[in-house]
């Protein structure tokens, strides 16, 4: 199939939104593996090219607001796919802070699941989702699991993630990502170490009634 090719797939669209390290990516795919034809999408991939902006310093860089992403392209993409379309998904470089030159071709599945820190932080995007999942997370918890992927995955020195999530990722969870828990169908707490599969069940539960309701 190529971009703008139409399907008669029935697609449910889930967001799941919460904190960073909060566990939304591994909760997605813990959903997203419930359908035979289900895929994540990560918010993250909608990232800016950030390594193209002048004076660019990823120490100091503000990655935890909306306006680091692109949601208008976010927007028209999952429309798209609502709408029966494929399209051609960004991939965002941590190490090197830019977006890689492939893209990710995807067609419209019966379930595609949105992770991200910012997922519905807009009405525009909240619109879109049939559920809106948010994770709970106590700020400790997530501190250490960011400090364990960003050391591991991302090449960062301790200091520095400390430095990150103490000057910028802290203050932006609160002013960006804790509003958009009143926007969400389901909370889920993630206090680890997390089954996903039984963090999993009330979410493809709720996914159930749905598609008898709908």
């Amino acid at each position: 199939m190529t971009p703008g090719e139409h399907t008669p797939c029935q697609v449910t669209l889930v967001a799941i939104v919460g904190g960073s390290a909060s566990g939304k990516t591994r909760l997605a795919h813990a959903v997203a593996k419930a359908s035979p034809d289900g895929y994540v999408i990560k918010e993250d991939d909608y990232y800016l090219d950030a390594a193209g902006l002048e004076a660019f310093d990823p120490s100091t860089f503000n990655f935890d607001e909306p306006a680091a992403k692109e949601h208008d392209l976010l927007i028209a993409h999952l429309t798209a796919l609502k709408a029966g379309e494929t399209v051609d998904i960004p991939q965002y470089d941590f190490t090197r802070h830019s977006r890689a030159p492939q893209t990710q071709h995807c067609r419209p599945a019966s379930l595609i699941v949105v992770e991200g820190l910012h997922a519905v932080a807009s009405p525009a995007l909240a619109g879109l989702f049939d559920l809106i999942v948010y994770v709970s997370a106590t700020r400790p918890v997530r501190f250490k699991r960011r400090l364990q992927r960003d050391v591991a995955e991302r090449g960062r020195t301790p200091e520095s993630v400390k430095h990150q999530f103490e000057t910028i990722v802290e203050p932006m969870h609160t002013l960006h990502v804790e509003p958009q828990k009143p926007r969400a169908d389901l909370i889920v707490t993630n206090m680890g170490p997390p089954d996903f599969d039984c963090l999993a069940e009330p979410v493809l539960e709720r996914l159930h009634l749905l598609s008898h309701t709908g």
